[in-house]
């Protein structure tokens, strides 16, 4: 016997198909995460070259289309020539990425190198300061607390101990490295496997990244002609809308989070000069580079910051904590917005949500990807349930749900009276209708009765 089904019918059936295959999967995903997690890692070591490419391109590619606007005027004046712009572009961007990439190692990894090494000669002095500070703040805790006291002093004493240990063997590399002594071969050697995998990836990632320049346009193309050639025409439509969204919202954050944070950094390695802060390159490269993640990253590169400058010069903490304080409040209610603006829209909630979903699964990239992604997403999810409301004549405003009554808007009542009064209406329509139709009939067989009465 064959089943026939409805239109709804055929709706609640693909509901319940898809729904029982979504739990299907998170439950195969839960019972076998970890075989799950290494596929995934060995997924993207395998396509690492692939995914440097893509991230690359797509974050040259604003710099390029602007370096292909300014050499086209130089090479279209006669006649234009679009492989050659386009090739000059291209080169321009990947020679900006170079020297952006050599000028920030030349510059900074000394400073950085000399500030990690005088903290790592230092670290003793600097433990044993902090030991006696201890001991001298808990020392009343002996008499009173024994078993609270030893296990404060056993907590420290282990804890001085690894750094102790990590000093002595970090300091030797750390020397090595910075003068490119013999020791340096040997670190090489020892592992000569990862990095050459590591220079190989990042070689074929600049490759690859030439060439999804070079070949933008007809990329996109492809993408899109699979998408029309897979799926229905409305769902490729609302799938673009929504990939053009995430992508302009991810780009304007990124770029202009990057441009404040480096102004950041510059700031707070001015203002630590002035001070005569210690660490100053170390604790403004850590500051700047926190501040890309919103909101918490500057409480994130705060802290370990005033921790080194408390190991090292005490007096100086206070000083430092008041000048990160406004240098942040001048970020947050000037140069953040007067270059940001309004960009991400997402409560606080859901900012601090995103930063620890990113986080746990990808570190410091997933803090800083996560939360512009997921302010797009945010936003369309809002827009769609907005749509549905105003379909049902309900309110968008979220607070008309603070309660649990419902609230119908003027639309709903509208439209329940209108398909109301639509049965009478109709019915009187098809009534006229059938009188016009049937009157000039009746007035032709009456004309012929008369005429053939006479």
């Amino acid at each position: 016997m064959k089943i026939r089904l409805d239109e709804r019918q055929r709706g609640h059936a693909r509901v319940a198909i898809w729904t029982f295959t979504l739990c299907l999967l998170i439950g195969i995903a839960v019972w076998r995460f970890s075989e799950l997690m290494a596929i995934l890692r060995k997924t993207l070591t395998v396509l690492a070259p692939v995914l440097i490419g893509l991230v690359t391109a797509y974050l040259l590619s604003p710099l390029q289309n602007w370096a292909e606007q300014k050499i086209g005027r130089l090479t279209d004046r006669k006649a234009p020539h679009p492989r050659l712009k386009r090739g000059l572009s291209v080169a321009a961007a990947m020679l900006v990425l170079l020297i952006a990439i050599v000028g920030l190692v030349a510059s900074i990894v000394p400073e950085l190198i000399s500030s990690i090494k005088n903290l790592l000669v230092n670290l003793p002095e600097y433990l044993t300061s902090m030991s006696d500070w201890i001991n001298a703040h808990i020392a009343s805790m002996k008499g009173d607390q024994p078993q609270l006291y030893s296990w404060l002093v056993s907590v420290w004493d282990n804890a001085q101990n690894s750094l102790n240990n990590f000093a002595n063997q970090f300091e030797p590399k750390l020397d090595s490295i910075a003068s490119g002594g013999a020791d340096l071969i040997g670190i090489v050697t020892s592992g000569a496997v990862s990095i050459f995998k590591w220079f190989t990836n990042v070689l074929l990632g600049l490759i690859i990244t030439v060439y999804l320049l070079y070949n933008k346009e007809r990329y996109l193309a492809q993408a899109r002609k699979i998408l029309y050639a897979t799926l229905p025409e409305e769902r490729v439509h609302g799938f673009l809308r929504i990939g053009s969204h995430v992508s302009y919202t991810f780009m304007h954050f990124f770029s202009g989070k990057t441009l404040d944070s480096i102004l950041i950094g510059l700031l707070c390695f001015i203002g630590m000069t002035i001070l005569k802060m210690p660490y100053i390159t170390l604790i403004s490269i850590l500051i700047g580079v926190t501040n890309i993640i919103p909101f918490f990253g500057p409480i994130i590169g705060a802290v370990p910051s005033a921790l080194l400058i408390l190991l090292s010069e005490p007096r100086k903490v206070i000083p430092f904590v008041i000048f990160i304080l406004v240098l942040q409040q001048f970020d947050g209610n000037f140069l953040g917005p007067k270059i940001l603006g309004d960009s991400l829209g997402l409560p606080m909630f859901w900012i601090l949500f995103a930063i620890t979903i990113g986080g746990g699964m990808f570190g410091f990239g997933g803090m800083v990807a996560f939360v512009p992604l997921f302010a797009a997403v945010y936003t369309l999810f809002s827009d769609f349930l907005s749509g549905q409301l105003h379909k049902k004549g309900l309110p968008p405003e979220t607070e008309c749900y603070m309660t649990n009554e419902i609230h119908y808007s003027a639309a709903k009542h509208e439209k329940e009276k209108a398909a109301a009064e639509s049965p009478a209406e109709a019915s009187a329509e098809a009534a006229d209708a059938a009188a016009a139709d049937s009157s000039p009939h009746a007035e032709g067989e009456a004309d012929g009765n008369d005429q053939k009465a006479e």
